[in-house]
């Protein structure tokens, strides 16, 4: 990873010369678009920052094991949820190897944009290897699109996605269109640059994909 998201949370800049206004993806519950998603046997989420969609897998009844690279975000997660079954754990998303053959649904979410394209491939190996058979993956990722003007961070195309899922190990068998929130006071950044007022709550536009092991 090009930032060190460790560091964010502990209240650094993600860049030089931008100011720490909060992290962008705490809005303070789960992504609306994680909820109508399938999800069956041990779930692991991927890049779980302070945990809230763990939480609410968990909730509902899921099996959820939820991890981050960041120790300094698992910690917080804990403290967030300390009532919740979610087992949170600190671990590489290119690595996974503490997880061999451990999960059935796969959440990653805000993660792929995160990584360069070597750790893209590294990160689908992994997953590979933490799956069973016939796993599904649900992969949520900023796109090029613009939505009502705003671009979204690190924007992928659809073929930075798809590629890379078909050549690792992954039958895609939906992609589709999808937004995630964000804090938009953390991204006067943003805003500033396209010539807008930042709102409360932002929709980024994404790919969602939903893809199944080989």
């Amino acid at each position: 990873m090009s930032h060190d998201y460790d560091a964010f949370y502990r209240g650094a800049p993600l860049a030089p010369g931008l100011k720490h206004n909060g992290i962008p993806w705490d809005i303070g519950r789960a992504q609306p678009a994680i909820a109508d998603l399938d999800y069956h046997g041990d779930v692991l989420d991927l890049g779980c920052g302070l945990g809230d969609n763990a939480a609410y897998l968990a909730s509902r009844g899921l099996n959820v094991t939820a991890v981050d690279s960041s120790p300094t975000a698992i910690s917080q997660a804990r403290q967030r949820f300390p009532d919740s079954a979610v087992r949170f754990a600190v671990a590489d998303a290119t690595d996974l190897s503490e997880f061999p053959a451990c999960f059935d649904t796969v959440l990653s979410c805000s993660v792929f944009h995160c990584l360069d394209e070597t750790d893209r491939v590294r990160h689908l190996k992994a997953l590979h290897r933490a799956t069973r058979r016939d796993a599904v993956l649900h992969l949520i990722t900023f796109s090029d699109r613009r939505l009502h003007g705003l671009p979204s961070p690190f924007p992928l195309s659809a073929q930075d996605v798809r590629n890379p899922l078909s050549d690792n190990g992954w039958t895609i068998t939906e992609f589709t269109e999808t937004t995630l929130l964000a804090a938009g006071a953390t991204m006067v950044a943003l805003f500033d640059a396209v010539g807008r007022t930042p709102r409360d709550r932002t929709e980024l536009a994404c790919w969602q994909v939903r893809a199944t092991r080989q």
